[in-house]
């Protein structure tokens, strides 16, 4: 007996069982497995009726993790979300940290890349530029990085101060 294909809904229903995903990368899931487009289509507006493929909760989500578990600041995650289909207004409004996700954003940044310094950073105008420099590449705006940097080093140097003493 021949096996029966799945129809393009039941291939995205297997797909969001395993994890939430953006409506474009589950479009192109299913454009990889060779469904007609039509199907493709019919499949993603039955999920979205579901509320089971919802790019802003996933974004959400998505902001959440990346900030607090990868250190990365509103400018790469805002676009990312772009890259993943989100329009730039909503990955914008997305991305826009509150306080305290901001802050664990910050000291998540901070902390991986304290960990490549050499000893005494601080005391290194070049190391702290470099420092600021990641900050920025992680998202963060430059005027944010250098306060951070700064903020982190005095505290580096009152430690160590209190450490000769």
């Amino acid at each position: 007996m021949a096996k029966r294909k799945k129809s393009a809904y039941q291939a995205a229903l297997d797909l969001l069982s395993r994890r939430d995903h953006f409506r474009r990368e589950l479009v192109e899931k299913l454009r990889q497995r060779d469904f007609p487009a039509d199907e493709i289509e019919d499949a993603i507006g039955r999920c979205e009726e579901l509320d089971l493929l919802n790019d802003e909760r996933v974004a959400q989500r998505f902001v959440e993790v990346r900030a607090a578990e990868r250190g990365w600041g509103p400018h790469r995650l805002a676009a990312e979300l772009r890259r993943r289909g989100l329009s730039a207004d909503d990955a914008d409004r997305l991305s826009d940290l509150p306080g305290e996700l901001a802050g664990d954003a910050m000291r998540t940044a901070l902390r991986k890349i304290e960990v490549r310094a050499p000893a005494a950073w601080w005391r290194d105008g070049q190391r702290r530029a470099r420092m600021v420099s990641s900050l920025i590449t992680r998202g963060f705006e430059a005027e944010v990085a250098i306060a951070a940097v700064e903020d982190l080093a005095a505290s580096r140097e009152n430690n160590h101060a209190l450490d000769d003493q």
